[in-house]
């Protein structure tokens, strides 16, 4: 019995990874071939995720889901969870995605592991470990290789590219920092259906989605079920069901397959180009998962 729980956990934390690397690479089709933009996409994805997910959890959890409302200082740390950190994450995600392409921004998501590490190091006042370190200077090593094929006088991503991907890092690292105690009081999917929600109509107010003009036709709608269905309603369901089962260490490590689904999909159906080079920086990227996994705090 123990076993088929951890067989059907960690086949969710994988299906986790699949379903977020499809939906980017179904963002950078919208962009590529569409014209759609990413200050369209975004505010239409956390809205409609956020009303989907919530509208499961009532019929599903409805006690769960009016238990976090009614608590007021929870419910303003989760909006502040959904503006700061599901937003914002969700918003340098697909514009790193619009400005190089879904694999790149994928894997340079993954230096937010490093970012919580530094910061846990910092809150605790203590100097990292020696595999923390390699870590930190493995990701260095990715970001260096991705950005530059090697050549420190050139730049093979735009700065702007870049940027993005940094920041998205970043505001991925918020978005795990900020609800964190949340999670110890409500389900995880409560949290982040109330965070989809808030964030997505923070999002609709400053960009106004709809001024934007877009031509709907099979292509279109297709990618959106995948990107907002797939990459943010079963994604999150089966991100929670993969921790409640093996724990959220190993869900994090299955779902680490969520670069090698954009890569590959993203290199197969798009024609994205990616060299030796590149795959070496994302490896070095991903290793540092890998490795923080085996520390301890």
């Amino acid at each position: 019995m123990l076993k088929n729980k951890s067989i059907f956990g960690a086949f969710c934390g994988l299906m986790t990874g699949i379903c977020w690397g499809v939906s980017g690479v179904f963002g950078q089709f919208l962009f590529e071939t569409r014209g759609i933009e990413t200050a369209w996409l975004v505010p239409i994805r956390l809205t409609s995720a956020g009303i989907l997910l919530l509208i499961y959890l009532f019929v599903t959890n409805r006690e769960e889901v009016i238990r976090l409302a009614k608590n007021r200082r929870d419910f303003i740390q989760t909006i502040l969870a959904g503006v700061c950190g599901t937003m914002m994450f969700q918003l340098t995600f697909f514009g790193t995605v619009q400005r190089s392409n879904a694999g790149t921004a994928t894997v340079l998501q993954y230096l937010a592991p490093v970012m919580i590490m530094v910061y846990v190091c910092v809150r605790k006042k203590k100097l990292p470990k020696k595999l923390e370190t390699l870590s930190i200077l493995l990701a260095i090593g990715g970001i260096f290789l991705i950005s530059t094929h090697g050549n420190i006088h050139s730049l093979v991503m735009t700065p702007e590219a870049l940027m993005w991907g940094i920041g998205c890092a970043f505001f991925m690292f918020l978005n795990t920092v900020i609800p964190e105690s949340l999670y110890e009081r409500h389900p995880s999917t409560v949290v982040v259906g109330w965070a989809l929600l808030f964030g997505g109509i923070v999002l609709s107010c400053v960009f106004r989605p709809w001024k934007y003009t877009v031509r709907f036709d099979a292509a279109v709608w297709v990618s959106l079920f995948f990107i907002i269905i797939g990459g943010s309603v079963a994604a999150y369901l089966f991100y929670a069901n993969s921790v409640k089962w093996i724990g959220p260490t190993k869900a994090s490590l299955f779902s680490c397959i969520e670069p090698v689904t954009a890569t590959i999909l993203s290199a197969l159906w798009l024609k994205t180009d990616f060299i030796w080079i590149d795959l070496i920086g994302f490896v070095l990227i991903l290793s540092t998962v890998f490795i923080l996994s085996r520390t301890g705090d």
